[in-house]
């Protein structure tokens, strides 16, 4: 099987900006990035991309959250429309391209998701190993107190009145014996 080719730092570079239109849940700025940047990175006409923006089938929430309308000046000084994006907008754009920058960027991606699949996993399998240990652990000692519990109550109801009868009706039958004169 062969390896994936990677999403290389240099594409990463050509396409990735810092704003401060999205905000992260810390309120941190957020690495995004525009239709022009997509457009001239897997090699598309600009109206391509923002056609494709338009029609995506996403939710209204996350559009909002993803997709932010503005405008840039082109190289004839007219304000033109573009998208600027975050991650999440830009992947979900992207998986709906076709083409050998965009299966480049597919299997990158899907790289990158089955090596986390398999960390989350691998760490999973620690605690839920650990999980199973500690229940086990529990369930001993749970049963060990359980079982003390019965034979202190066993010994309270019936060993320990038995004994102390059979103790009691010993001694009655030795005191005679220890003190009669004729007996020694």
């Amino acid at each position: 099987m062969s390896k994936p080719l990677n999403f290389s730092t240099e594409a990463q570079d050509q396409l990735i900006e810092i704003s401060n239109r999205f905000h992260n849940s810390d309120n941190q700025a957020e690495a995004t990035t525009t239709s022009l940047k997509v457009a001239k990175y897997f090699q598309r006409n600009h109206r391509d991309v923002l056609r494709a923006l338009r029609e995506l089938e996403c939710s209204a929430d996350f559009s909002v959250r993803n997709f932010a309308l503005t405008e840039y000046i082109d190289t004839q000084g007219k304000p033109r429309p573009m998208y600027e994006m975050t991650k999440n907008g830009f992947v979900f754009l992207v998986m709906g391209f076709t083409g050998k920058q965009a299966a480049l960027f597919k299997e990158s991606y899907i790289a990158a998701f089955d090596e986390m699949f398999d960390f989350i996993k691998s760490q999973n399998l620690t605690l839920i190993s650990e999980f199973n240990k500690a229940v086990l652990q529990y369930e001993r000692a749970s049963d060990a107190a359980s079982d003390a519990g019965r034979n202190l109550v066993l010994f309270g109801r019936k060993i320990k009145p038995l004994a102390a009868e059979k103790v009691a009706e010993l001694e009655r039958q030795l005191q005679p014996l220890l003190f009669d004169e004729e007996g020694q």
